[in-house]
């Protein structure tokens, strides 16, 4: 990046800047050179944005587009007199190759914010992104639900197949989750096997629904023959009005220990291999 952005400096002061013009008080072309001749040549946006002369004017900076090749110029435009006409000067700066590095730069934030935000295995929000809208969006909602999930046995199928076993049975539960997920559905991965689901604006009728949608989801993934059987036990709390958001996210917890102990009574776990049913 910092070669690059070298090359761009010596060539912004070797290549970009020098394109000059000269306009009389009716607009009319006075001087050009080479690199500014494709004004009186080509099609662009010239009349319609240079400013007009006036005497009182010290500069301008405005945008010129060169229809013929899609390129951009920033130009600096100053008023003088001279004699009893106005003339005004124009400074071409071909800034194409910026508005790219510009752009470039900005999709590179926006990937290191994603990364930021996300957890690499499973691509859903991660812990930090959770403590934060907890912090600030959830409060504010005028109801919420709350889904506090957590995957069983993977620290059993972890020692008995591997940490490659684990993951996989970890991004099966995450897939459960993006297939919920929407604008007002917000699923993230905040431990090891522990995730969480939030539903904002949803009444309590839609957040049941949402649930079952999530389980027929975790049920329809199980089918597939990929030799990973996922079990999540998940514990909901919803709230509307003034509701207290510890309590729910409390509630929730509670709830999601209840659901783990009775699948663990029943013996319905996750497995893998020949075991996964």
């Amino acid at each position: 990046m910092q070669n690059h952005l070298n090359d761009l400096i010596l060539r912004f002061f070797r290549d970009d800047i020098g394109g000059v013009l000269i306009t009389g008080a009716e607009g009319q072309i006075l001087y050009s050179d080479k690199k500014s001749a494709f004004v009186s040549q080509e099609k662009t946006n010239w009349r319609a944005a240079c400013p007009p002369p006036r005497p009182d004017q010290k500069s301008e900076l405005w945008d010129l587009l060169r229809s013929s090749t899609g390129e951009t110029y920033m130009v600096i435009t100053s008023t003088f007199q001279d004699a009893d006409a106005a003339l005004q000067i124009h400074l071409l700066i071909n800034t194409s190759v910026y508005m790219g590095l510009y752009r470039d730069i900005t999709d590179y934030s926006k990937i290191l914010r994603d990364e930021k935000e996300h957890d690499g295995l499973t691509g859903l929000y991660n812990k930090g992104k959770f403590m934060s809208l907890k912090a600030t969006l959830f409060p504010k909602q005028d109801s919420i639900a709350i889904f506090n999930m957590d995957v069983n046995n993977l620290k059993h199928m972890n020692d008995t197949y591997g940490h490659e076993a684990g993951d996989k049975l970890i991004k099966k539960a995450a897939d459960s989750l993006h297939m919920i997920e929407a604008r007002n559905v917000l699923a993230f991965r905040v431990g090891g096997d522990e995730f969480m689901a939030v539903g904002l604006h949803l009444s309590r009728q839609e957040a049941e629904a949402l649930r079952r949608t999530w389980e027929a989801g975790l049920k329809e993934l199980n089918r597939q023959d990929d030799g990973v059987h996922c079990v999540i036990a998940c514990g909901m709390a919803y709230g509307e009005g003034d509701f207290d958001l510890e309590a729910l996210f409390k509630q929730a917890d509670e709830r999601m220990y209840e659901d783990k102990k009775a699948k663990k009574a029943q013996g319905i776990t996750s497995t893998m291999g020949e075991d996964a049913q």
